[in-house]
């Protein structure tokens, strides 16, 4: 029987604290925080679940930690695609954290944190992140940080946000 456990404000702070220490560690040089152990997988097909284990193996959370999933209506899971990317979230708590999986420029599965936009105050997908340490600088960086694809594109941001219009500033 596996008992699944709903992310709590306080397990949320434990793994914010988790994800500096690695942005740290990797700041002083410690290679084994850079990355998750493996690449993401390259396909044209994606479900719900294969974003989950992506995210899990990304955060190095434990097997009895929820992950909730839903097909996110506003993100294509890549450009031109009939499907849908995923939204996944941990919590069901206002303290909540979102992600967003789609496929990158590289035709990649990515994740995207989801985070307000500095100018419209959207929640859209901000930066990719492939490790722990990417999420822990995040949190200490927020936007000036290289941006996700997803970010000048998403269509979550307000009518008149000027950051829709402005160009990409980091490769894909």
């Amino acid at each position: 029987m596996t008992i699944t456990f709903i992310m709590s404000a306080r397990s949320l702070t434990r793994l914010d604290q988790a994800a500096l220490r690695a942005a740290q560690r990797l700041e002083n040089g410690h290679p084994d925080c850079a990355t998750a152990g493996t690449t993401p997988p390259t396909a044209s097909f994606a479900t719900a679940e294969s974003a989950r284990h992506m995210l899990r193996r990304t955060l190095r959370l434990k097997p009895w930690v929820a992950i909730a999933s839903r097909s996110d209506e506003a993100h294509p899971l890549a450009d031109n695609a009939t499907g849908r990317a995923f939204r996944l979230r941990l919590s069901n708590g206002a303290a909540a954290r979102e992600f967003l999986a789609a496929y990158d420029g590289n035709q990649r599965l990515a994740l995207s944190i989801i985070g307000a936009c500095p100018q419209c105050g959207a929640q859209v997908p901000t930066v990719y992140i492939k490790s722990l340490a990417d999420y822990g600088n995040w949190l200490r960086l927020g936007p000036s940080l290289g941006e996700s694809a997803h970010f000048r594109t998403s269509p979550a941001h307000q009518d008149g946000c000027p950051i829709p219009h402005q160009p990409l500033n980091t490769p894909t």
